[in-house]
């Protein structure tokens, strides 16, 4: 699957002006019109100026409708869009939300439709993949030989990310399903390749830190971010752990295991899997 999208700006259609800017334009917009008429409208930058209340709405009125525009355009945009637009964004390529599949779920599975529309590259058996089971399937990689052989990797949501016989056999299914197959193909599927790390790591509290409570919160930061960005071929590195580490009340965190400013380097068919997270505590520092 792609990689999350990085912390970019938001795509708009309009810049949203400040809303300082939007009322100076109103309040210029209404002094000029009523000085047309012979009217000095000297109270313009009074609040209580029932004139300058309605501009000050006008202006609200004018940032709503930007703010709406800009939504607007980016339900229609599949990295962006959530719930029902994304929902619609499927349907327009054959493509429903399974029963308890996520939205970034069904995000990805679009995705991979859309890259996999020219026919039997490797997104295109990615595509069918994912459709195969969305529920269980996590992340699919695809390599060919060159000779006709397509070796297909399978991770699973479930039990560590190993596909059970049960899955494999139903990608396997789906990928030599007529009209999914290239003719002169050999499809195999198989498990992904899991390496499993453990963390150990000695942990200082603030003072006010609940020990228990601050502890446990760590490790489920660290069991979540983990989950949100493991995929195939993802480097698991010591740092990322240090820092999904430091919830709120963590003071310091030491790494004991994997050994600090080191990576677990991973192939296009293999995944690490997270295995025992052994937080020391070593006491309470400012």
């Amino acid at each position: 699957m792609d990689a999350p999208l990085p912390n970019i700006p938001l795509p708009v259609i309009e810049r949203e002006p400040a809303f300082e800017t939007l009322f100076n334009t109103r309040l210029e917009q209404l002094r000029g019109l009523l000085a047309d008429v012979g009217f000095d409208w000297d109270t313009s930058m009074l609040r209580s100026d029932p004139l300058n209340r309605f501009c000050r709405h006008a202006a609200y009125g004018d940032l709503l409708m930007v703010s709406a525009m800009n939504d607007t355009f980016r339900a229609t945009l599949t990295d962006f869009a959530q719930g029902a637009d994304l929902i619609a964004l499927a349907l327009d390529w054959d493509l429903t939300q399974a029963d308890g599949e996520s939205i970034d779920d069904l995000r990805r599975r679009l995705r991979e439709t859309k890259k996999g529309q020219g026919g039997f590259s490797d997104s295109w058996y990615k595509r069918f993949a994912f459709a195969a089971d969305p529920l269980r399937v996590d992340d699919v990689g695809v390599e060919g030989d060159g000779s006709g052989g397509v070796l297909v990797s399978i991770l699973s949501k479930d039990n560590g990310g190993v596909a059970s016989d049960d899955l494999l056999a139903t990608v396997e299914a789906a990928l030599n399903a007529p009209g999914v197959r290239g003719d002169n193909d050999h499809i195999r599927v198989v498990r992904a390749v899991i390496l499993t790390v453990n963390v150990e790591a000695e942990v200082w509290l603030l003072p006010e830190a609940s020990k228990d409570d601050t502890l446990a919160a760590s490790e489920g930061a660290l069991r979540t971010n983990f989950a949100a960005e493991r995929r195939l071929g993802w480097d698991f590195a010591s740092d990322f752990a240090v820092a999904a580490l430091r919830t709120t009340g963590i003071k310091r965190v030491a790494l004991i295991s994997p050994e600090p400013n080191s990576v677990t380097v991973t192939a296009a068919n293999e995944a690490v899997a997270l295995g025992s997270v052994t937080l020391n505590y070593k006491g309470r520092a400012y």
